[in-house]
């Protein structure tokens, strides 16, 4: 049976639409979990559940997308979630605080790096973070707060002080990829966004390579959700992500070794 794959960006009832969409409830199959991941994780996800369907036959893994705030904001609201792939650590965190997913069923898998893009038609030059406040640039597309890339780039803009110098000109996006998709359909001039989301770029390129001096400490987080009713198969696609096939796939998609090893945070 082919996957079926979509993509929740906020709201439970958009979840469940999609679960019913996907299978009655008398199709549902042993051997078949939800896996939901960050937005900047979507296409080596899909690489990572073909693998994972490969290795154990008659699984199946179903991928839902978005921000890795809006997604443990609907398994905080019950949404039927084996699996949570997290770009932040400290989210994972949160759900374990609470009691969803259980001490010693998270860890680290993978690292990110921040970069500042631009349209490929653009001939804007960026050669450091104050040219970020030149005038040309009007726009630039960052996530909020509560998302981690949206976190972490204003941890960046106050690390080279220039947290709050252009506010106004801030585009909010919903996560990376919304701020990718600002810039390559020119609703922005510039977006700070992962690296990998700019290896994916069909018509956006970098612009300003953040150096290493700069980078705030990025890690991805696994969890298997506390009450899944299908606690081995979330554990089986757990372990395939320490697997060599999938660092070979998070490696070619440009994510990094994780921070460090160990639960998160």
């Amino acid at each position: 049976m082919p996957r079926t794959r979509w993509t929740v960006c906020a709201g439970i009832a958009l979840l469940a639409t999609a679960i019913a969409t996907a299978a009655s409830p008398g199709d549902a199959a042993a051997g078949e979990i939800l896996v939901a991941a960050a937005a900047s994780l979507r296409e080596s996800a899909v690489l990572i559940a073909d693998t994972y369907e490969a290795t154990r036959p008659g699984s199946r893994a179903l991928l839902t997308f978005g921000a890795s705030s809006a997604l443990a904001a609907q398994i905080r609201a019950g949404a039927p979630v084996d699996v949570f792939l997290s770009a932040d650590p400290r989210i994972v965190q949160q759900l374990v605080d609470l009691g969803l997913v259980a001490d010693g069923d998270s860890f680290r898998f993978a690292g990110n790096r921040l970069v500042v893009i631009r349209a490929s038609d653009r001939a804007l030059e960026i050669s450091g973070p104050r040219d970020l406040l030149r005038p040309e640039v009007r726009l630039i597309a960052i996530s909020g707060r509560a998302v981690p890339v949206g976190r972490y780039a204003r941890a960046w803009l106050e690390s080279v002080g220039l947290d709050g110098a252009f506010e106004e000109r801030v585009a909010l996006t919903e996560h990376a990829r919304a701020s990718l998709a600002a810039v390559e359909l020119g609703h922005a001039d510039l977006a700070i966004v992962y690296a990998t989301d700019a290896l994916a770029a069909r018509s956006a390129v970098v612009a300003y390579a953040i150096p290493d001096s700069e980078q705030p400490a990025i890690a991805y987080a696994a969890a298997r959700i506390a009450d899944s009713s299908h606690a081995e198969d979330a554990g089986a696609f757990l372990a395939h992500l320490r697997s060599d096939a999938v660092r070979a796939i998070l490696s070619e998609a440009g994510f990094e070794a994780a921070a460090s090893e160990g639960r998160a945070p």
